[in-house]
């Protein structure tokens, strides 16, 4: 065999598992791609979730100083606004 020969059959043995590879490649360049769409979407979800529930919390502080205003003696308050400090404080801690 001559060395023609022989770099003529390493050509054509190489040249399937180029495009095996090239295959592959386009599969996990895809794969990370939708992944990649996924995570944004993902993010902008819990961005829109955070800012709703910003309002939420702020609705919810309004009408406990309305309740409070009107009936200042009531004992639920003290829970209510233990609960409303703790949903602050995680909203906070979502937020960084």
């Amino acid at each position: 065999m001559s060395v023609g020969e022989i770099i003529g059959i390493g050509v054509s043995a190489l040249a399937p598992l180029g495009a095996a590879g090239a295959f592959i490649w386009n599969k996990i360049e895809k794969r990370f791609g939708h992944i990649e769409n996924q995570l944004e979407e993902c993010e902008t979800r819990e961005r829109e979730s955070l800012e709703r529930r910003g309002v939420q919390l702020t609705v919810i502080e309004l009408l406990w100083q309305e309740v409070k205003r009107l009936a200042p003696d009531a004992p639920i308050l003290g829970r209510a606004k233990k609960l409303l400090d703790d949903l602050k404080e995680q909203n906070d801690e979502a937020r960084r």
